[in-house]
């Protein structure tokens, strides 16, 4: 077959993909928008797309019969796409993740078999494969949306104060519905068996699957804090107002100044950029900078008037302990991991000590 237009977007797609993926894979562990599940999802679509430009042929990874080892990369994209959404709210990786691997890959070998011995009649196989697509892709869909949903109801005050907290909050919420697209397209595709039209209805849905990864990249492409990191941006802006800049206020900017027992942050009181729960945090560590402090302690700051359980508390101090960090590194322009210091007890391991780094602090 002659090489069209369609395959030569395809191919351009694919390296499109590619490069992009290279590019957030030399920054994804400081770049806290994204993270290897989202490189693992660039490189499947990457890997489909140079193949449909390559081989000329469209094969639906849900219809077709025959073997496609794209198949199982697909079916594993679907709850990728959630634990990318799920890593970058939590900002944290669990080796419990791996379970949502095994479904896709045991459907993958159901598949293989019925395709070879035709277990099941054709027309009750694709009502099965009809339950399966549909209940597999809500069921991602609505864990993302009630993860996206926690990630607004639990706002508060400083987590807002961060512009790239902002700045991820937004991108989630973009990619959340790009995805959404993508895979309500593929769904329909599926459903109306679009495959073997291969009319007008084919060539909409193949550019409307185009259309919407290409706005996917556009997005990455356009927003340098997603594509290299707030720290390389931040780093990038520093250098070019390097000039305009004195010594002593880029000092200034990357401490917490103590003066006469109160606290500064780039001139101006901590209060001007903590409050409430954050703020009497942060003032505990403060006053206890010379020393380590058993973390549980800090858990009497999140008892309410109301019942308490101890998990709630541990939850909610972890919870506020991050985004302080969080919101310190962006504040003071120093990686994450450089704010706390954690150790375990001598005498009993499971209690963990916090303080805060003394290279964070400026006494005058």
């Amino acid at each position: 077959m002659t090489p069209t237009s369609e395959h030569i977007v395809q191919l351009l797609l694919g390296f499109l993909q590619v490069i992009v993926a290279a590019i957030l894979l030399s920054s994804f562990r400081s770049n806290k928008h994204v993270n290897i599940y989202l490189i693992f999802l660039l490189f499947i679509g990457a890997a489909k797309s140079l193949s449909l430009g390559l081989v000329l042929n469209e094969q639906d990874v849900f219809t077709n019969d025959n073997f496609n080892w794209l198949r199982l990369g697909f079916l594993v994209g679907i709850p990728t796409a959630y634990l990318y959404i799920k890593t970058i709210i939590n900002q944290k990786h669990s080796l419990k993740d791996i379970v949502h691997f095994i479904y896709p890959i045991i459907w993958f070998g159901l598949v293989i078999l019925e395709s070879n011995y035709m277990f099941l009649p054709k027309n009750v196989w694709y009502t099965v494969r009809w339950i399966h697509i549909s209940g597999y892709l809500f069921f991602y869909i609505l864990i993302s949306i009630l993860l996206i949903k926690d990630l607004y109801i639990n706002v508060n005050p400083d987590y807002n104060q961060a512009k790239h907290l902002d700045s991820i909050k937004n991108w989630v919420t973009f990619f959340f519905i790009a995805m959404v697209f993508i895979e309500s397209r593929a769904f329909i595709h599926f459903c109306f068996n679009l495959e073997t039209e291969d009319g007008t209805l084919f060539g909409f849905s193949i550019t409307l699957k185009v259309i919407f990864l290409s706005i996917i990249l556009i997005k990455v492409l356009m927003s340098p804090e997603i594509l290299f990191g707030y720290p390389k941006l931040q780093k990038s802006l520093k250098n070019s107002d390097h000039d305009t800049e004195s010594n002593e206020e880029s000092k200034i900017s990357n401490k917490i100044t103590i003066i006469n027992s109160n606290y500064y942050m780039r001139d101006k009181p901590l209060t001007e950029f903590f409050k409430d729960k954050h703020l009497e945090c942060l003032l505990i560590l403060l006053n206890n900078r010379n020393s380590f402090i058993n973390i549980n302690s800090l858990d009497t700051i999140f008892i309410s008037e109301f019942k308490t359980s101890v998990v709630t508390l541990k939850k909610r101090r972890e919870q506020s302990l991050k985004e302080l960090k969080i919101a310190l590194s962006f504040r003071l322009n120093i990686p994450e991991e450089s704010i706390f210091i954690q150790a375990s007890d001598q005498i009993d391991k499971r209690i963990k000590l916090i303080k805060l780094n003394p290279e964070v602090l400026e006494i005058h």
